[in-house]
């Protein structure tokens, strides 16, 4: 054998094992639980700390509850914004969307949602904030999360409708 077939053997070999290790290091880790499935989130090992506590806002809402709200919609997307997860829907003709941000574990110790500096606020029904722009701010268990709906309606119908989305956004993150 020359030093060519020797080297093209090793390489072989080599690229053999390396993606044989990937293919297993694949399968080793639990499946990612199921979003609003508190059981699964609770079930998983306590070392995989990202897993456990990412909550996916795109799973979040049904598409029978945004689209009476704002018409035909892309299904939501993730968007960037401020929370761990962020997704957006939005009505392509008339621009009208709901926006939810999860954020963090312990972006809300003890339940409870701090004012910001030098953003005003106004409260709401249950622990609400009301933001400018049709943002509801609340808290679910420890977490800092956001709703904000955007309709040719505005101001307290906008209002309303966010706050009917808290209730149902409180049960499942």
């Amino acid at each position: 054998m020359g030093g060519t077939d020797v080297k093209r053997t090793t390489l072989t070999t080599f690229l053999i094992v390396s993606l044989a290790l990937a293919a297993s290091a694949c399968d080793s880790s639990p499946a990612t639980p199921a979003a609003g499935d508190k059981a699964s989130v609770a079930a998983t090992t306590a070392g995989d700390t990202k897993q456990s506590t990412t909550v996916d806002a795109c799973t979040l809402l049904k598409p029978g509850e945004v689209t009476p709200i704002i018409g035909k919609n892309d299904g939501g997307r993730p968007t960037s914004g401020v929370g761990d997860s962020v997704c957006g829907w939005e009505n392509p003709d008339t621009y009208h969307s709901v926006t939810v941000s999860v954020g963090g574990p312990g972006t809300a110790a003890s339940g409870q949602i701090k004012d910001e500096p030098g953003v005003s606020s106004e409260p709401g029904p249950d622990g609400i904030r009301f933001l400018s722009g049709g943002i509801a701010r609340f808290a679910a268990g420890d977490r800092d999360c956001q709703v904000q709906v955007v309709t040719g309606a505005g101001g307290d119908d906008d209002r309303s409708t966010a706050a009917k989305l808290v209730g149902l956004l409180r049960d499942r993150i």
